[in-house]
C-alpha cells in the first residue's frame, strides 16, 4: 500500500528550525497558486530566534505552524496532548495558528490540528490518502464564528494541496455541534458520523455467572483473524491507519488498547469491541459488534473487560444512526449488565469531503439512515 508520509518526514510533530515543515511548504504552494501575490513575513517569536510566518490572500492575518507558534496556556496543553498520543507524535500531526495584528502586536485568533494518515473504507482493503482536521477552535471569543470559518477554510486549502488533485478524502472533526448536525454539510463536506456515549456502571459485588475469556487480536501482525465472520464485522467500520504500530505484548489479566473478541466452542468470533483507552474512572471502548443472537455474550465481554481494567464504569462510543449499534445497544435493546446506565449525545460530529473517489467508494461513506418510526 502507498505511504502517506513523504520520504523527508520528520520524526517529531515539531520539526527542527533548520527544516521547513510539510505544512509550511503546503502553505507556500497555496500562496503561489493564489490569484494575487502575497509575501512571507519574518517575525521574532522568541528572543534571538527568527522564524517565518506565511500569509495567504484567502485568509486574513498570518499563519504559523508547529514550532513557529510560541507557547501559551492553550498551546502547551495541545502539545502535551499530542505528545501523549502515539499516532499524533509520530510526525504526521501539524499544529497551525492564525494571528492578527492588533495594537502593534500579533494576537492569536484561531488554532487547528491536522493529521496526515490513511483510511480503510468499510468493505475495502485498499488504503486511501486522508487528511484529518482533528480539532479547530477560535481564540477570539467576541468574533468566534468568523475565525472558525477562516480556520476551516485554511484546512480546506491545505487538504487540497496535500491530496494534490489525486484520490483521497478530507475529514473534519467538529466539536460542540448543533442539535441538527446536517447544518455542517457546507460545500463538498458530507456528514459521516455523529457520536453518542453509553455509560454503564458495573456491579462491584458480582458473584457467579459464566466466566469469559476475551481475546486480544493482533490485527497488525499479519496473522489470521480466525473467522470469516470476524473479518466481515471488522470491514463494517471505516478505520484510520495509525502510523505507529504498538509493540507492547498483551499482559494476562490486564487490558490494553486493541480489539477484543469472544469466541464460541468452535473458535468462531461471535462479538467484539475495541478498547480505545483506560481513564482513571472508566474504560473507553468503540467499534462494538456482535453476531445475530449473540448480544448477551457482548454484555459479558464488556463487563469482563471493565472488571479486568479495574474501573467502575465503561463508556461505549458509537454513531446512533448505525443499525448494528441500535440493535446491540440502542434504546430498545436488552440492557448491558450493570447497576446504572446513561446515554447522552457528545456534541461531536465528523464530516468528509471525498476527492477523486469512484461512485462506489463514495456510496460507502455515509452510514445508512435510521429507520422510520
Amino acid at each position: 500500500s502507498s505511504r502517506v508520509l513523504p520520504p523527508t518526514s520528520r520524526p517529531s510533530p515539531f520539526p527542527p528550525e533548520s527544516r521547513e515543515s510539510d505544512m509550511l511548504q503546503a502553505l507556500r504552494i497555496a500562496r503561489r497558486g493564489a490569484p494575487c501575490g502575497s509575501r512571507s513575513r519574518l517575525w521574532r517569536a522568541v528572543p534571538a530566534t527568527h522564524r517565518h510566518a506565511t500569509s495567504l490572500p484567502q485568509i486574513p492575518g498570518i499563519i504559523c505552524t508547529n514550532k513557529e507558534i510560541p507557547d501559551d496556556l492553550l498551546v502547551k496543553r495541545v502539545r502535551r496532548w499530542a505528545a501523549s498520543s502515539e499516532a499524533l507524535s509520530a510526525g504526521a500531526f501539524d499544529l497551525l495558528q492564525i494571528y492578527e495584528t492588533a495594537d502593534g502586536r500579533r494576537v492569536p485568533r484561531a488554532i487547528c490540528g491536522l493529521l496526515r494518515t490513511e483510511m480503510l473504507l468499510a468493505g475495502s482493503t485498499e488504503p486511501i490518502k486522508t487528511i484529518v482536521t482533528v480539532f479547530y477552535r477560535a481564540r477570539d471569543y467576541l468574533n468566534s464564528e468568523f475565525w472558525e470559518d477562516q480556520v476551516k477554510r485554511l484546512s480546506d486549502i491545505l487538504a487540497e494541496e496535500f491530496l494534490g488533485g489525486g484520490r483521497g478524502i478530507q475529514l473534519m472533526v467538529h466539536h460542540n455541534t448543533p442539535a441538527w448536525a446536517l447544518g455542517l454539510e457546507i460545500g463538498d463536506h458530507r456528514l459521516l458520523a455523529e457520536f453518542e456515549t453509553l455509560d454503564v456502571v458495573g456491579n462491584p459485588l458480582r458473584f457467579g455467572g459464566q466466566a469469559v475469556e476475551p481475546e486480544l487480536l493482533d490485527v497488525h501482525g499479519g496473522g489470521s483473524s480466525g473467522s470469516g465472520t470476524l473479518v466481515g464485522h471488522r470491514h463494517g467500520f471505516h478505520r484510520l491507519r495509525s502510523p505507529v504500530v504498538s509493540k507492547r505484548a498483551a499482559v494476562p489479566g490486564e487490558v490494553s488498547q486493541g480489539e477484543y473478541v469472544l469466541r464460541n466452542a468452535g473458535g468462531e468470533a461471535v462479538c467484539g469491541v475495541e478498547v480505545l483507552g483506560v481513564l482513571p474512572l472508566r474504560l473507553v471502548c468503540g467499534a462494538a459488534w456482535s453476531a445475530e443472537g449473540r448480544e448477551p455474550e457482548f454484555g459479558q465481554l464488556v463487563d469482563e473487560l471493565r472488571r479486568r481494567a479495574g474501573r467502575p464504569m465503561v463508556s461505549l462510543l458509537a454513531d446512533p444512526r448505525d443499525g448494528g449499534w441500535r440493535r446491540l445497544c440502542g434504546p430498545t435493546a436488552a440492557p448491558l449488565p450493570g447497576l446504572w446506565r446513561s446515554r447522552k449525545r457528545m456534541g461531536v460530529a465528523v464530516t468528509g469531503a471525498p476527492v477523486g473517489l469512484s461512485p462506489e467508494l463514495q456510496a460507502r461513506l455515509p452510514p445508512p439512515p435510521p429507520p422510520r418510526p
